[in-house]
């Protein structure tokens, strides 16, 4: 049976922070993907963002996020099989584009989350630096004990993604959402300290960040050996150093934030999910009404983000002064 949720809001500051973090995650997803893998050299934006909206449709990177987002409201234990049960749940029901060969793989061939974590060995897994458990971070930092998320962040990557710069990624992202949802930190405060907070960062990912956050806006600075190209979707680490640098210089204003991502070129959806989902746990001002309402309403779709993303917050409440 398909889930039905009631709900007409069509402006963000009407949600919760759980909702918006959902929501704004699928409209960055969904509008990223159409550009994704293309140079930001090929990239431009009109003015109209519904002109060049190619899909309302949501990819791998906020389902993945809604797996996620379902063990958490579920109450059960952030454990390694249950978080592989709840991303397999969340595709099996609902399979969408956008996983890599590897990860489709995983969750096509897999009867249950002891499989799923069983299809790569440990040396294949510590290989692994895509982006491909950072895109599923941001909700863990609703969480409100630092130290766990630090460790369901650390876990989530683990299980597919065991390269010291995917779980620094991951980690990172997930204490910017957290820093976001309970003490409302501008961004600029966020990033700031960032590096010292991720205890997976190797030195030289210290410098690299470092020199993000000193540059103000370079694209050169962000993207090195791919300012051609844009955020590799192989390398975690840049998408980190892009979603530090893009919320630190636009994350008051979530329209620029979405703009910015896809700009930037390359993995688009991922960078624009997460930095608008990011932008959007307590935005400073509204997306265009246009971009709420195009967002699909499939049974999976916003009313379902919205519905899930209040059990978040029912989950984890935090009173903001």
């Amino acid at each position: 049976m398909n889930p039905d949720y009631s709900d007409s809001q069509e402006k963000l500051p009407d949600l919760r922070p759980g909702a918006r973090l959902l929501v704004g995650m699928a409209i960055g997803d969904a509008f990223g993907a159409g550009f994704e893998n293309k140079s930001r050299f090929e990239i431009t934006l009109p003015d109209d963002p519904i002109s060049c909206h190619v899909t309302d449709r949501y990819t791998d990177d906020t389902q993945m996020a809604i797996g996620v987002t379902e063990l958490l409201v579920s109450a059960k234990p952030f454990t390694e099989e249950n978080l592989a049960d709840s991303l397999l749940i969340a595709y099996r029901r609902d399979p969408r584009s956008g996983y890599s060969p590897v990860t489709t793989r995983m969750l096509q061939d897999s009867k249950n989350g002891s499989e799923f974590l069983q299809s790569l060995s440990e040396d294949e897994i510590r290989e692994r630096k895509s982006d491909g458990a950072a895109m599923r971070a941001l909700p863990i930092g609703f969480i409100p004990d630092l130290d766990e998320v630090i460790r369901c962040a650390t876990l989530s990557a683990r299980i597919t993604h065991g390269h010291p710069d995917a779980i620094a990624a991951t980690v990172g992202i997930a204490l910017i959402c957290h820093e976001r949802y309970y003490l409302k930190r501008s961004f600029q405060e966020i990033v700031q300290n960032l590096p010292e907070k991720i205890p997976s960062l190797t030195p030289e990912g210290k410098e690299y960040l470092k020199r993000i956050i000193d540059s103000g806006w370079s694209p050169e600075i962000i993207l090195c050996e791919h300012a051609g190209y844009g955020v590799p979707y192989t390398e975690s680490l840049i998408l980190l150093g892009a979603v530090i640098s893009i919320l630190q210089n636009y994350g008051d204003n979530p329209y620029r934030v979405l703009r910015e991502s896809i700009l930037l070129g390359g993995d688009t959806d991922t960078t624009a999910a997460i930095t608008l989902g990011a932008s959007c746990i307590h935005p400073e001002k509204d997306l265009p009404v246009s971009l709420m309402t195009c967002l699909e309403s499939e049974p999976f779709g916003k009313k379902f983000l919205v519905h899930l993303g209040n059990q978040l917050d029912l989950r984890f409440p935090v009173t903001i002064s």
